[in-house]
């Protein structure tokens, strides 16, 4: 098994370092955005705390409409999903908001969430890899004591802002927005190790690219997943912005891939390593 193991992750670290074409025309932003919606609220989450239903604090989950304690891909494909994509049966999840003290759910718009899936963060010529069924990932610190302890706020990767679309970035929630609705942004990890799903810390196996390079422990490339979570939160001065895992500064999001394999490889092909826009909830032939 150790021998197996070792085969694969060389052949990761073949394929992670594979070169487009010289020359390969891009568009400015490759790959495409997933719109999604909420779909239920619990204290489950089959990331950090598989098959024990209740253990978490209360998260709202947007896309597969079956995320439970018990959730594998396999499940999540079978129980439907609220995004427009059919093939995107992914679990993410959030932990609840409140406003003052008051639940704010993340519907604030028609399409309450956007997932942009790009070629970004390593040189253009990188060939990037599926993202692996089954894949699990979180960023960001439920238990921060401070912002400074939550490495995703502490780097940029999550952000607040007004939205529901442009808004200045910040680190900590808007004190009002003229719009009514705030966002929430997180942007994960896209350099795998090329072998393992999950870790002890749900963060290990995955890497932040750097100086354009995936890290040699974490060779290779998958598309980057940034989410953008919206809440109504009125026109009126927001107040005290608080999770159910704390203070805003635990702000932090998981991700559970269940993709239909056939959807994310033609998106893979035909979007990112041909450098093309595909644009919003594409028309995928799977």
């Amino acid at each position: 098994m150790v021998r197996i193991k070792k085969i694969v992750a060389s052949l990761a670290v073949f394929l992670g370092v594979l070169m487009l074409a010289p020359g390969a025309a891009q568009a400015a932003k490759p790959g495409w955005i997933a719109s999604c919606n909420y779909s239920h609220s619990s204290s489950d989450d089959p990331i950090v705390f598989p098959g024990r239903p209740g253990a978490a604090h209360a998260h709202d989950f947007i896309g597969a409409r079956s995320t439970n304690a018990f959730s594998t891909g396999e499940s999540l494909r079978a129980g439907g999903t609220t995004c427009v994509m059919p093939g995107d049966s992914s679990g993410y999840w959030v932990p609840a908001l409140f406003k003052n003290g008051t639940r704010v759910f993340p519907t604030a718009t028609s399409k309450n969430a956007l997932f942009y899936y790009r070629r970004a963060g390593v040189e253009a010529r990188m060939v990037f890899r599926t993202i692996p069924d089954g894949l699990k990932m979180i960023v960001g610190n439920g238990h921060a004591i401070s912002p400074a302890d939550n490495e995703g706020i502490a780097t940029g990767r999550i952000i607040f802002k007004c939205g529901p679309g442009s808004g200045t970035d910040l680190p900590a929630p808007p004190s009002q927005c003229s719009s009514g609705v705030m966002v929430v942004s997180y942007m994960f990890p896209n350099c795998w190790d090329g072998v393992n799903l999950d870790s002890p810390d749900h963060k290990s196996h995955m890497a932040y690219p750097s100086e354009n390079r995936c890290p040699t422990t974490h060779p290779v490339a998958i598309p980057r997943l940034e989410a953008f979570v919206r809440y109504l939160v009125g026109t009126s001065p927001i107040g005290t912005v608080t999770m159910s895992s704390g203070p805003y500064y635990t702000a932090h999001m998981d991700f559970f891939g269940a993709w239909k394999p056939a959807t994310l490889n033609w998106l893979l092909d035909n979007c990112i390593n041909a450098g093309v826009d595909c644009g919003k909830n594409p028309t995928v032939p799977f």
